[in-house]
């Protein structure tokens, strides 16, 4: 068993090393040698694990997402833990927050990448289609009393599209224009005024039986 352990540790390690020469290098000047020295492996333990470049790419792009559906989950619940209705305004700024972080600008590249290269499209297209619908269940589950609109779908595609996409422009662009953040906030709260009165701990508890 401290076998596998030390084993699953490792590979995580190697999967942490490679997204983050996906960031400091690009996608396409990542090697298998270089992610290997990254995680201070050799190439032949390296190559143990991930017998190609594209098992370690399969492995890391699960593994990030996993991380960044773990990092919604755990910033937006605490934001939200023992509040009465759900505070839209902080919410959204963890999540813009989130959108700075290695993990979404890895992701994009990734997203980029995969428009010519067939091979890792196969990989990424059916985790972003995972990643999205985790997405909308997790947001339901931390936002129960804003999932009772019916506006919560529509509102959910509105800031994730809105928000991505000037995180993508912004670190090519450079700073975007931050009063579009507070636009969005405000077209929240309009949309979700059918269930302003709605109680969090109320909604959560219809929403388990």
């Amino acid at each position: 068993r401290d076998a596998q352990e030390s084993r699953g540790l490792g590979d995580v390690y190697k999967r942490q090393a490679a997204i983050q020469c996906f960031f400091d290098l690009g996608y396409n000047n990542t090697t298998t040698e270089k992610i290997a020295k990254a995680a201070k492996v050799s190439r032949g333990a390296m190559l143990h694990h991930f017998p190609s470049r594209m098992d370690l790419i399969k492995a890391t792009v699960h593994h990030l997402t996993e991380k960044r559906l773990e990092m919604f989950e755990q910033q937006e619940t605490a934001i939200q833990e023992d509040k009465e209705h759900t505070l839209i305004e902080e919410g959204i700024d963890a999540y813009w927050e989130q959108l700075h972080s290695p993990l979404f600008v890895v992701f994009h590249e990734l997203q980029v990448a995969s428009r010519t290269d067939a091979e890792l499209r196969i990989v990424l297209v059916p985790a972003i289609r995972k990643f999205e619908d985790s997405w909308r269940k997790l947001s339901a589950q931390v936002f129960p009393d804003l999932a009772q609109s019916e506006a919560f779908t529509t509102a959910n595609m509105l800031t994730a599209y809105l928000l991505e996409g000037m995180a993508v422009s912004g670190a090519v662009r450079g700073p975007v224009p931050e009063h579009m953040v507070g636009w969005l906030k405000t077209q929240l709260r309009q949309m979700f005024s059918d269930v302003r009165k709605v109680n969090r701990k109320t909604a959560s508890k219809a929403k388990k039986t």
